[in-house]
C-alpha cells in the first residue's frame, strides 16, 4: 500500500494495493497476538500466561477497581446523541495492547521522522514558500485550504517550532505493517485520557503491569513541560490551556492536563491583549501570558484578525504572536497539514527535505485535484472511501464528509461522481484498511478478537521529538472500525511498550534550588473561575437550606406531629414551599384547599420528579453544573462528594410511592454529603482566593435564607404557640445550642439573639456577615484609595443594625399593623445588603471578564 505522490505520477496504479484484504471488517483472528505460522508472538506469551494464572475472584476486583476509579474521577466525554450533547461515561477495555521493543523502536523512528517533516512543511508554507515556487506542491493544495491562514504568513515562530505537540493515528494491516491514517497536528486530543487509562490499568492489574515491565508515561508530560517553559524569555513565564469550556466533548481532558501540568485552565473570555501582550485576568489585576497550550481552533483565535464570528477567541492575539511576547502550542495554522490531500505528497516531499522516502506510509490517498487521480478515483469508487477535505464549512456531519463505496447505491453514487468532476479538488480517494485485531476482555470473561487502531504522542523538545511510549488505543466493539473516535461502541485500551531490560524510571523534572521561587496564596485566580466558585457557594448553601426544609416538612406529615388535623400547621408548610418557590401560588392554594393528602402529593413532586422546574433534582443540577465549570479548582474527594450528593435524586425512582421515611432517609443522607463538603472546603482547601470566594458566596446566601425565614416564621403573629420557633430552630440548626443554653420552651427575643446577633454561633447572621468582612479584607483593593471599600461599608453597615437592635424590642408585636415592624425593617435591610453585596463583589471583581450577574449562571436566571 505505497502511497504515491500524485503531482509526479504518470499513470494511476492498475489495482488497489493491500492490506485492504476484506470488507467490511469481519475479526475471527487475532492479528496482533498471532503470527502468520499460528504462534504467539514472542511479546505476548509471558503476558497471556499472567492473565491466565488469575483467578476469577481476582478479575473481577479488577473490574470492579476500575469501574469505581472511572466513577471516583468522573472520567466522561461529551457525544451527540439525537441532537443533544451529553455525558457519556468513558469506556476503558483492562485487557492491554502490548507492543514489544523492537516494533516500538520502528514505530518511534518514523513517527520521529515525520513529526520533523510536517514542521518544515509548515515553515515553508508559513515562510518562504520554496514548495509552491519549484512545483512541488500545487497551489490549490495550500491556498483552496480553509486551514491555511493568511494571516499568520510571516509571523515568527520561537526557535521554528511549530508543533509543539502532535499526535498520529496509526493502524496495523492484518500482514503486520503499520501505516499512519491521519495526522493530528491542530490540537490533538486524547493524552489526559491516555494518562488515566495507565493510571487506572496499572492500579486494577498490578501484579500484571509490574511483571510485564511496561515503559512509563509521566517523563514525558514533564519532558513536554520543562520544554516547552523554555520558550518563555521570562524566568518564571505563566502557561495555560486554552479550552473552548466545559461543552467541549474533551474538557475532562483539557482540565485533567491542565491540573497534571498546573497550569490554569482558561478560555478566550479570561484574557485580554494590551499593548500587544496577553493578560489574563484575575481579581488580583492583569497577569502577563507567556505560553498557550492551544485546545481550540487556529481561525477561532482572534476574531480581528481570523475568523470575526469567532466568541472563543481573543481579539489581538496574532498580534501578541506577531510580536513576540506569547508562544502558542501548536503554531496557528498548523491544522493546514492535517488536510489528507497532503498525505499523497509526503513521499516525495520527504526525499525534498530529507532525502530519503518515509520510514512508515501513510495510508493511500489519492487527491482529485488532479486528471490522473481522478480518474483512478472514478473508475474505483466500489473500493475507496472517498472524502471531501477542502472545504470551509465547519461543522458538517461526519457523514456528510464521507462517503464508503461499497456502501453507495447507483444514485449515490452517480450524484458523488458529478460533484468530483465539477470540484474535484476538493476531494481524495482512499484505500479503505481492515486494521489488524488484538484480544478485548468482555463483560463475559472472555477475550475476542477486535479491530484496533491507536493514536501515539510526540513532543518537541531542544534535542528534537520524542515520542510517549505508549498511546491512546481505540477498540470497535460495537462500532464501524472506519468510524470517527469516540463512538458509542468504541472502547479505549492502554497501550503498553514492553522493554526487554531494566526499566530506567526517570526522577520528577525540578527546578535547580537557586531558581526555584516559593510562593504561597494562589492570587493568580482568573476572575471568570473566581465568580463560578462564588456562585457555587451559593448554589450549594441554597440546595442546603432546600433539603433541610423539606426534611422538615415531610417529617411533620406523619406520625404525632401529623399535619391532617392542623391547618394552620398546614397552610405554614404550603406557604414556606411558597416562599423557596417550589409552589406557585396557584398551586398552593389547590393544595390547601385540597388537604393533607394533596400537601404530599405537592411534596412528592418537589422531592421525586427530576423534570420538576422547581424539584429539588433541579437544584442539585444547578449545582452541578456549576461545579463542572470549576472541576480543577477542587480535590478529587471534594469532587466526589458533590457528585456523590448530586446523583442521589437518580435513587429516587426506587423510593417512588414508598414511605416518608424513605424520602426522609435520602433527605438525611444528602445533608450529611453538604456536610462532608463543608468539611473539605474548611480543612482542605488553602486559605487563597479560590476559598475566599467559595466561602463568600455561601455566607452570603446563608443571610439570604435563614432572613427569610425570621421573616416568614416570626415577623407576625405567635410563633411561640404555634411550633413555628421550633420550626425555625430546626431549620437554622439550632435546636440543641437553644436548649442547652436556656433550658425552657422556645422564646422569640431568646432565638432572635441566637440566629441574629449571636457571633459565637456559626450559623447567624452576625457571623455570616462578620465572616464576608474577613474575607474582603484579605482580597485585593485599590491601595491608593481612602474611601472604604463599598463592601466593606455594606457588611459594616449590616453588622451594626444587628449590634444596635434591641432584640426585646425587635420581638414586640404591633397591635395595630399585627407585625414586629423594627423585625420586619431589619430583615428587609438585610435582604438589600445581599443584593448590593452581590452586586459589588461581582462589579468589583467578575465584571471584566463577564456581564455582571445578579442572579448567577445563565442557565439559572429566575431561579431564587
Amino acid at each position: 500500500m505505497d502511497s504515491m505522490a500524485a503531482s509526479l505520477s504518470p499513470e494511476p496504479p492498475d489495482s488497489l494495493s493491500q492490506p485492504s484484504t476484506m470488507y467490511p471488517p469481519q475479526p475471527d483472528t487475532f492479528d496482533e497476538l498471532v503470527a502468520s505460522d499460528g504462534s504467539v508472538r514472542p511479546h505476548w506469551q509471558n503476558l497471556l500466561n499472567q492473565f491466565e494464572s488469575l483467578e476469577a475472584a481476582q478479575r473481577r476486583q479488577a473490574h470492579e477497581t476500575a469501574t469505581r476509579m472511572l466513577k471516583d474521577d468522573g472520567m466522561t466525554y461529551l457525544a451527540s446523541q439525537n441532537g443533544r450533547q451529553s455525558d457519556r461515561p468513558w469506556q476503558l477495555d483492562l485487557f492491554p495492547l502490548l507492543i514489544s521493543q523492537e516494533e516500538w523502536q520502528h514505530l518511534e523512528s518514523g513517527l520521529i521522522q515525520r513529526a520533523r517533516l510536517l514542521n518544515h512543511i509548515l515553515s515553508d508554507l508559513y515562510g518562504p514558500q520554496q514548495l509552491l515556487k519549484n512545483g512541488t506542491l500545487p497551489p490549490a493544495v495550500v491556498f483552496g485550504n480553509p486551514q491555511f491562514l493568511q494571516p499568520c504568513h510571516g509571523v515568527p515562530v520561537a526557535g521554528g517550532t511549530y508543533l509543539h505537540f502532535l499526535a498520529f493515528d496509526v493502524a496495523r494491516a492484518p500482514d503486520g505493517n503499520w501505516w499512519v491514517l491521519r495526522d493530528r497536528t491542530e490540537a490533538p486530543t486524547g493524552a489526559g485520557f491516555a494518562l488515566e487509562n495507565r493510571i487506572i490499568v496499572s492500579r486494577s492489574l498490578p501484579n500484571l503491569f509490574a511483571r510485564t515491565q511496561v515503559q512509563r508515561l509521566s517523563s514525558f508530560f514533564q519532558t513536554f513541560s520543562e520544554s516547552f517553559r523554555q520558550f518563555s524569555q521570562r524566568e518564571d513565564p505563566m502557561a495555560v490551556v486554552l479550552s473552548p469550556g466545559p461543552e467541549n466533548m474533551a474538557y475532562f481532558e483539557h482540565a485533567y492536563l491542565a491540573r497534571y501540568l498546573g497550569y490554569p485552565i482558561v478560555e478566550g473570555s479570561d484574557m485580554t491583549v494590551r499593548d500587544e501582550r496577553l493578560f489574563l485576568k484575575t481579581v488580583d489585576g492583569l497577569k502577563p501570558v507567556d505560553l498557550v497550550l492551544r485546545r481550540i481552533y487556529s481561525d477561532l483565535c482572534d476574531p480581528l484578525e481570523l475568523m470575526t464570528e469567532s466568541t472563543t477567541g481573543v481579539p489581538g492575539l496574532l498580534q501578541a504572536i506577531r510580536a513576540g511576547h506569547v508562544t502558542m502550542a501548536n503554531a496557528l495554522g498548523s491544522g493546514l497539514i492535517e488536510s489528507e490531500v497532503l498525505l499523497s505528497f509526503l513521499p516525495t516531499l520527504s526525499k525534498f527535505f530529507f532525502g530519503e522516502g518515509l520510514k512508515i506510509p501513510s495510508v493511500a490517498t489519492w487527491w482529485c485535484g488532479q486528471a490522473n487521480e481522478r480518474a483512478y478515483v472514478l473508475d474505483n469508487m466500489d473500493h475507496l472511501l472517498i472524502r471531501r477535505v477542502l472545504t470551509p464549512k465547519r461543522g458538517l456531519t461526519h457523514d456528510r464528509l464521507s462517503s464508503f463505496g461499497p456502501d453507495l447505491n447507483e444514485q449515490d453514487r452517480r450524484a458523488l461522481a458529478q460533484a468530483i468532476d465539477r470540484r474535484g479538488h476538493e476531494y481524495v480517494g482512499r484505500e479503505i484498511v481492515s486494521p489488524s485485531t488484538t484480544p478485548f476482555w468482555t463483560s463475559q470473561d472472555e477475550l475476542k478478537p477486535a479491530p484496533m487502531t491507536v493514536r501515539i504522542y510526540l513532543t518537541a523538545t531542544k534535542d528534537g521529538y520524542t515520542v510517549m511510549p505508549g498511546g491512546l488505543a481505540r477498540v470497535s466493539v460495537r462500532s464501524d472500525p472506519r468510524g470517527h473516535w469516540h463512538e458509542p461502541g468504541d472502547f479505549s485500551k492502554d497501550t503498553w511498550v514492553k522493554s526487554n531490560g531494566p526499566l530506567d524510571i526517570p526522577a520528577a523534572v525540578t527546578l535547580p534550588h537557586q531558581t526555584l521561587q516559593l510562593r504561597r496564596g494562589g492570587r493568580d485566580l482568573p476572575s471568570r473561575t473566581a465568580d463560578n466558585l462564588f456562585w457555587l457557594g451559593r448554589y450549594t448553601e441554597r440546595a442546603e437550606g432546600a433539603i433541610r426544609l423539606l426534611r422538615s416538612l415531610v417529617s411533620r406529615m406523619s406520625g404525632e406531629a401529623g399535619i391532617g388535623d392542623d391547618p394552620e400547621t398546614l397552610h405554614r408548610l404550603v406557604s414556606l414551599l411558597v416562599m423557596q418557590k417550589h409552589l406557585s401560588p396557584r398551586r398552593a392554594k389547590r393544595a390547601v384547599e385540597g388537604g393533607a393528602g394533596a400537601v404530599e402529593a405537592e411534596l412528592r413532586t418537589i422531592l421525586f420528579d427530576p423534570d420538576s422546574p422547581d424539584g429539588l433534582a433541579t437544584i442539585l443540577q444547578n449545582v452541578r453544573r456549576t461545579a463542572e465549570l470549576v472541576r480543577h479548582r477542587l480535590s478529587l474527594d471534594t469532587w466526589n462528594i458533590l457528585m456523590e450528593l448530586t446523583s442521589v435524586p437518580k435513587e429516587w425512582a426506587q423510593t417512588k410511592g414508598q414511605s416518608i421515611d424513605d424520602a426522609i432517609r435520602l433527605l438525611s443522607r444528602m445533608i450529611q454529603h453538604l456536610a462532608a463538603l463543608n468539611g473539605m472546603v474548611m480543612e482542605n482547601m488553602t486559605r487563597s482566593y479560590a476559598w475566599r470566594f467559595l466561602e463568600m458566596g455561601r455566607r452570603l446566601e446563608r443571610v439570604r435564607h435563614l432572613s427569610k425565614l425570621i421573616r416568614h416564621l416570626a415577623s407576625r403573629g405567635t410563633p411561640e404557640t404555634t411550633g413555628a420557633l421550633n420550626l425555625l430552630l430546626e431549620l437554622a440548626d439550632a435546636s440543641i445550642t437553644y436548649r442547652t443554653r436556656y433550658k425552657a420552651e422556645a422564646k422569640l427575643a431568646a432565638v432572635l439573639d441566637l440566629l441574629l446577633a449571636d457571633d459565637t454561633n456559626p450559623r447567624s447572621i452576625i457571623f455570616q456577615l462578620s465572616t464576608i468582612e474577613a474575607h474582603i479584607n484579605a482580597l485585593p483593593r485599590e491601595e491608593a484609595s481612602a474611601s472604604i471599600n463599598p463592601a466593606l461599608r455594606i457588611t459594616t453597615r449590616g453588622c451594626t443594625d444587628i449590634r444596635l437592635a434591641d432584640m426585646m424590642e425587635l420581638a414586640q408585636l404591633t397591635t395595630k399593623t399585627g407585625a414586629r415592624v423594627h423585625l420586619e425593617r431589619l430583615l428587609k435591610q438585610l435582604d438589600q445588603h445581599v443584593h448590593q453585596l452581590s452586586d459589588v463583589v461581582a462589579h468589583t471583581f467578575f465584571s471584566h471578564s463577564l456581564a455582571q450577574r445578579i442572579s448567577g449562571p445563565q442557565w439559572l436566571e429566575g431561579i431564587p
